[in-house]
């Protein structure tokens, strides 16, 4: 068993999965256990030690002095559990009671892909080889069939970002899904900052006739980045592309359906962050029952959960004190890329 994640809370959601841990330790299952230091700080020496006394395999990823933290920005972002090479999650949810809730507080909003067969293997050797620190070689190419005895085959695959080792496959992915789309695309979007090229990429796609719905957060945990999201409200509005906030609470979901066909969910955020530094992880999915109904859901929360957004300032009274701050968060976080990229290959 496999757990790999950016963000394990110390609080009563931590605590039932560290005891799930420890109970499948102790039924013989050899646990392996990884967790960044940054996102996860600071965990618990108390828990820490409870899971190493039930024989779970426990490290920090890129702790302050290690060869991981080369790039003090590179994190471990992505999220899996993956079990006997044939049972896995994969998606945006961290482990923290924010994403279960409570009967006062509503859950934040996230996804996750859970899949089974031959094909789970690829993500065993990958969480293999992240916690042991070595190379990792794929036992058979990343897209496999689900099923081979259905009419209608079911074809899944797992794709990686990781910019600093080269790999560059999600948002690979993303571009030639939007380049391909011919109808229809929807992008649920946390900390959604594409840069330039991305942009444009929708901007052809809106000007070829293609319907395309974002989902974005109308309550962000980093009230920065929200204004940093809200200064492109105007690119988005002006080339025909619907923006949607949802309104419950903290929408932390990162998924693209084009065409009702074709569909992604995982760790990876439309910004610099995961395009240049962090280790994300997405599954790309083609099948026509799994598409429509995460189109389905999506289509009832923005008539029943989000707000459209039809102007840039609604009813600002100081709305030039407004655009000022967005436009400074903005910048601000592009600024801040350009510093954090090991590389001035960087393109926004």
């Amino acid at each position: 068993l496999h757990l790999q994640t950016y963000i394990f809370a110390n609080d009563n959601t931590g605590l039932r999965v560290i005891d799930a841990l420890r109970r499948a330790s102790e039924r013989k299952v050899k646990v392996f256990m990884l967790i960044d230091a940054y996102g996860s700080f600071p965990f618990s020496n108390a828990n820490k030690k409870l899971l190493e006394q039930s024989g779970v395999h426990f490290r920090l990823y890129a702790t302050l002095f290690s060869s991981e933290s080369m790039y003090l920005a590179r994190r471990l972002h992505h999220k899996i559990i993956i079990a006997d090479k044939k049972t896995a999650l994969v998606g945006g949810l961290n482990i923290a009671d924010k994403y279960s809730g409570n009967q006062d507080v509503y859950p934040w909003l996230d996804y996750a892909v859970y899949s089974r067969g031959e094909v789970c293997e690829y993500l065993h050797f990958l969480c293999e080889a992240f916690y042991h620190k070595k190379k990792f070689q794929p036992p058979r190419p990343a897209q496999q069939l689900i099923s081979k005895n259905q009419p209608a085959a079911k074809l899944i695959r797992f794709r990686r970002n990781d910019w600093i080792k080269g790999q560059n496959e999600i948002h690979k992915s993303y571009n030639e899904a939007i380049i391909s789309a011919k109808s229809s695309i929807t992008l649920v979007a946390s900390y959604f900052l594409p840069g330039n090229r991305f942009r444009k990429l929708l901007q052809n796609a809106a000007h070829n006739g293609v319907d395309i719905k974002i989902i974005l957060t109308g309550k962000s945990d980093i009230p920065s980045m929200g204004l940093a999201e809200h200064f492109l409200y105007d690119f988005y509005l002006k080339n025909n592309i619907k923006i949607y906030e949802w309104n419950d609470s903290v929408m932390h979901g990162k998924a693209m359906i084009v065409d009702q066909k074709w569909a992604t969910v995982g760790s990876y955020n439309l910004n610099f962050l995961s395009h240049y530094i962090s280790v994300e992880l997405n599954t790309d999915i083609v099948d026509a029952v799994f598409v429509e109904r995460l189109s389905d859901h999506l289509q009832r929360i923005t008539i029943n959960n989000c707000s459209e957004i039809t102007h840039t300032f609604p009813a600002k009274r100081n709305m030039l004190l407004e655009r000022f701050k967005r436009w400074l968060a903005y910048n601000f976080y592009r600024l801040l890329m350009f510093f954090m990229v090991p590389s001035r290959k960087y393109k926004p």
